[in-house]
């Protein structure tokens, strides 16, 4: 993740500009708390913010390119520049899930530093709700206490995640979904067909970066062939077992949308509405409140991710439980 290029999209433009106007007038907070509607990783908006920044001579939203700052930037080696994000454990070659006390107390000693460089100091943390609570509570003396001519971004994707002693000494920014028509635009610039691009933003829940994720794994594929296995579960000819083990061995994040997906629609069609809100002839009123409760009860089994057999148990039980419901008679 450290290692992302520089990089925006259209819909986020607002946000640059609005951080270029308050430079030139002088008018940066010392922090700013930036969140993402979109659940897609946002550390190279981070870097793209932070290179318009210290850029001597910006053209509109483009960074020269050619100054010292965009130089060592884009180089990886401005030392007033500093993005703490999720670093590999050594031991397990994993992605950490949070960002350690150590890396929060490094970054303030790099902040309290004289500047190398006669410009800002820029201090990115992302995602800031992966901080632990003692990271989060480490922070805080930064914030009350700002050191002159540092701007601290606390970039989030879930800002009710992070503490309110932080939430309430940062301006808040929020970088919200483009509409459906921009997503359905870009996503034909990156060579979707128009059939395709409608069909992905739905599966993307209107996020076109995720919804180009999808196609580009071939998303539709997988939840046609789940719902053909599903059906044989449903009917006895299919082990929950096997169905699961075939399951396990796709992308987590892409699983765990899959099963909401298929919870969501039967929560619909239970509520006697489909997802576009239009009515259905029947109404189960008592079943979508158990599918409701079950598709909360999923979301929290899922983050399970350790190894693959703890993540094919969760998938088990709610799988299970999902049959038990929709077999269940009416009373």
């Amino acid at each position: 993740m450290d290692g992302t290029s520089p990089r925006y999209l259209p819909w986020q433009e607002n946000i640059l500009r609005r951080a270029l106007k308050l430079k030139r007038q002088r008018q940066l907070p010392h922090a700013v708390m930036i969140e993402s509607a979109s659940e897609q990783d946002i550390s190279g908006f981070a870097r793209y913010l932070s290179l318009l920044l210290l850029c001597d001579d910006p053209d509109d939203l483009s960074a020269c390119a050619n100054c010292e700052a965009c130089r060592m930037m884009l180089a990886g080696t401005y030392s007033d520049f500093r993005l703490v994000t999720l670093e590999q454990d050594e031991k397990s070659k994993k992605i950490s899930k949070n960002i350690k006390i150590e890396q929060i107390r490094d970054l303030k000693h790099e902040v309290s530093l004289t500047h190398q460089y006669d410009r800002l100091k820029i201090a990115a943390i992302y995602p800031a709700e992966a901080m632990s609570t003692a990271g989060a509570n480490a922070l805080l003396k930064t914030l009350e206490e700002p050191a002159a001519a540092v701007l601290l971004l606390l970039l989030t994707h879930n800002r009710g995640r992070i503490p309110i002693t932080l939430r309430s000494r940062c301006q808040l920014w929020t970088i919200n979904l483009p509409n459906r028509a921009q997503a359905l635009d870009w996503l034909r610039q990156q060579g979707l067909s128009p059939q395709d691009a409608a069909s992905y933003l739905e599966f993307g829940g209107g996020d076109p970066v995720l919804a180009l994720h999808l196609q580009r794994n071939d998303y539709a594929a997988l939840v046609t062939s789940f719902k053909a296995r599903f059906g044989q579960f449903l009917r006895g000819e299919l082990g929950v077992s096997s169905l699961c083990r075939e399951l396990v061995a796709t992308e987590i994040p892409m699983l765990r949308r899959l099963v909401d997906l298929t919870l969501n629609a039967y929560c619909y069609q239970s509520s006697g509405v489909d997802s576009g809100a239009n009515p259905l002839p029947e109404a189960n009123r008592q079943r979508a409140q158990r599918l409701l409760d079950l598709r909360q009860r999923a979301q929290n089994q899922l983050r399970v991710e350790e190894n693959n057999l703890d993540l094919q148990l969760q998938l088990e039980d709610v799988l299970i439980s999902l049959k038990q419901i929709l077999t269940r008679r009416s009373i």
